[in-house]
């Protein structure tokens, strides 16, 4: 609760303006202290909003200060981007949703957000832009060591598990035991002998290529540890799509960060 406060306080601090806005009209007498002003004056195209405000009554007058509220921290929030601090981001699909469709936050930042929140921010075009330093995440072009491995393989399978290894290689042992005997697609760029974030194109063609070679319909369980450009990437280019395609659902399970880092036994429906 302390990240989240420490986090989010501009955004807390919005929250409570437009709570007053809400609320003061209620505790001040507006048509006495602006008596004299709606005698002397009457409506005109260039006072319409504030004549209206004052004789509308409290309730009117709420409404307006906090849509003009409203209106100057949307116009505030176009440049902030959201999850700047050094920590981790593990906030609700919800508060997501209001900091960009109400507060009006265009940006924000994938770092230090589980896996599962950074797909479903980015398929569902929550914020506008992911701003994402490309140095942090060299550029690997002509990466050929990609392996592509298939498990309990069946013809038209109706629920898949597919397993990314990119920063982490995963087991088989870490996903959860009542998905384990389902058909599993393994891509990975990652031969356990290194653990550096890299972008791979050919990492996320791979999975284009497995995805699209799957029958319509069917579910598909992610278990990844890409890092945030391939997760954005992977989400744009390969999920993002597949919703309007084959894939009927889509679930990603997120990994836990400590012991045998086992992944969560529910995974997080993304569509």
């Amino acid at each position: 609760m302390r990240d989240w406060i420490k986090d989010n306080s501009d955004r807390l601090v919005e929250i409570l303006i437009l709570i007053a806005c809400m609320i003061l009209p209620f505790f001040i007498d507006v048509q006495g202290m602006f008596g004299d002003y709606l005698k002397n004056n009457y409506l005109t195209p260039d006072n319409i909003v504030p004549y209206l405000s004052i004789k509308g009554g409290r309730y009117i007058l709420a409404i307006v200060l906090t849509l003009l509220c409203l209106f100057g921290i949307r116009k505030h929030n176009k440049e902030v981007t959201m999850n700047r601090k050094n920590i981790y981001h593990k906030y609700s699909y919800f508060w997501y949703w209001f900091c960009a469709k109400v507060l009006g936050i265009k940006k924000c930042s994938l770092v230090l957000v589980p896996i599962y929140m950074q797909f479903k921010l980015v398929i569902q075009s929550i914020f506008e832009d992911y701003p994402l330093d490309q140095g942090d995440y060299p550029v690997i072009d002509d990466e050929t060591d990609i392996k592509t491995t298939k498990l309990n393989w069946s013809c038209n399978p109706s629920e898949i598990n597919m397993i990314l290894e990119d920063t982490y290689q995963i087991d088989i042992k870490q996903i959860p035991s009542e998905k384990s005997n389902l058909p599993t697609i393994k891509i990975s760029r990652n031969d356990g002998n290194s653990t550096g974030r890299h972008f791979s194109q050919k990492f996320i063609e791979s999975i284009i290529t497995e995805t699209r070679s799957l029958g319509n319909g069917v579910r598909v369980n992610v278990y990844a540890t890409t890092n945030p450009m391939n997760t954005y990437n992977i989400a744009k280019q390969v999920f993002k799509i597949a919703n309007r395609g084959n894939l009927a659902e889509l679930y990603v399970y997120q990994q836990g960060s400590t012991g045998s880092r086992l992944f969560e036994n529910k995974g997080k429906k993304i569509y």
